[in-house]
């Protein structure tokens, strides 16, 4: 579509169709994983503060109670680490929840041998480690964990007395399922889970984007302006403003037909997302304006709007005319707070610099004032 638009600037342009849709629902989904695990690593505390009453305080006959108060000290302590490092690096990798996964297997398991075996009560706390085994990573990667698990669980039954012929046919093959049931329905449950995710991420994508050219829409530019307001003021910081118009429009709508000016949009739209810092939101204002809001622009604002207005003027757009066609775009620029003392002032300042620009022939950049 753009002669004119460099090979590696259209790569970076991620924001249309498909591509949108899964990094929003992967964006969402790592959201989604990080907090289950917070929510795991809660939830083990209280598993961990409930166990050390029951055994201190009730002191079950026959239960090595220091070996027990040893095996929680050390949960409390991995799983300690484990929130230290969920709130401080925001991430959690799939790696390290199967190594947790496992120490909580073994020390499941280690209960489970100094107890009553596959008879005794904290076998409930196995289930509950499959269930989450099968919640967080499906039912073929959990199966590294459910197979050491049944492995075990063949071995304390053999191990218990007064067990024979069809009792422990019976008591194996019931195990057995039961351990493979509430790891597959923990996977059920995800993959449902899942489901509602991306759902959720696909209507927070259709509320935010502009369906024409893929970026941001006017209703998520104001709500940024908003947020880079309150944030500006609180952390006494700064941000610019950017609005751009495209010159003679209208004539290329009125000669070649709306749908070609629309492929001139979105050709426009790539480059000004291609152009725009990570940090930046660029936005479709309204008909053929566009607007980045640049936070901490650091005295580049101009800059950026000039080098966005070159490489529109230089570029070929194809697919309107009969031949390449040439466009030029217009822009006014302000910044806050140090041309405007509020969000309505910095939109009217940015709004006549792009005014003041129209009337001075187009094809410029103009600072409001």
């Amino acid at each position: 579509m753009l002669k004119g638009l460099h090979r590696t600037e259209r790569a970076i342009i991620v924001q249309n169709g498909d591509t949108s849709r899964n990094e929003a629902g992967e964006d969402l989904n790592a959201a989604t994983y990080l907090k289950t695990e917070g929510r795991v690593a809660n939830f083990r505390w209280f598993v961990i503060l409930f166990l050390g009453l029951y055994l201190n305080i009730l002191r079950p006959v026959g239960w090595p109670i220091a070996f027990f108060n040893g095996i929680l000290a050390f949960s409390a302590v991995y799983n300690f680490s484990t929130s230290v490092y969920i709130r401080k690096t925001q991430s959690f990798s799939v790696r390290q929840t199967m190594l947790l996964m496992f120490c909580d297997t073994f020390a499941v398991g280690a209960g489970l041998f100094f107890t009553s075996g596959a008879s005794s009560p904290l076998l409930v706390l196995w289930y509950l480690s499959l269930f989450t085994a099968g919640l967080r990573f499906g039912y073929v990667r959990s199966l590294f964990l459910q197979a050491p698990v049944a492995a075990f669980y063949v071995y304390l039954l053999y191990r218990e007395t007064g067990m024979e012929g069809r009792e422990l046919a019976a008591r194996l093959v019931l195990g057995l399922f039961s351990l493979v049931a509430v790891t597959l329905y923990g996977t059920i449950f995800s993959r449902q889970e899942k489901r509602a995710t991306q759902l959720i991420a696909d209507f927070h994508r259709e509320a935010i984007t502009d369906r024409l050219t893929g970026l941001h829409n006017y209703a998520y530019f104001v709500d940024e302006l908003k947020r880079e307001s309150a944030r500006a003021k609180r952390d006494g910081s700064h941000f610019s403003l950017l609005i751009f118009d495209l010159d003679h429009f209208k004539q290329v709508n009125d000669t070649y037909g709306h749908e070609k000016g629309n492929i001139l949009l979105r050709g426009v739209a790539d480059i000004l997302n291609a152009n725009a810092r990570a940090m930046d939101t660029v936005a479709r204002y309204g008909g053929e304006e566009f607007v980045i809001l640049m936070p901490n622009s650091n005295g580049s604002e101009m800059e950026l709007a000039e080098r966005i207005r070159k490489k529109i003027e230089g570029s070929d757009f194809c697919g309107i005319a009969e031949g390449p066609l040439k466009m030029t775009i217009s822009a006014g620029v302000c910044t806050y707070p140090k041309d405007a003392a509020s969000v309505f002032e910095l939109l009217d300042k940015a709004d006549r610099g792009l005014y003041q620009a129209k009337n001075t022939g187009r094809n410029r950049t103009c600072h409001g004032s």
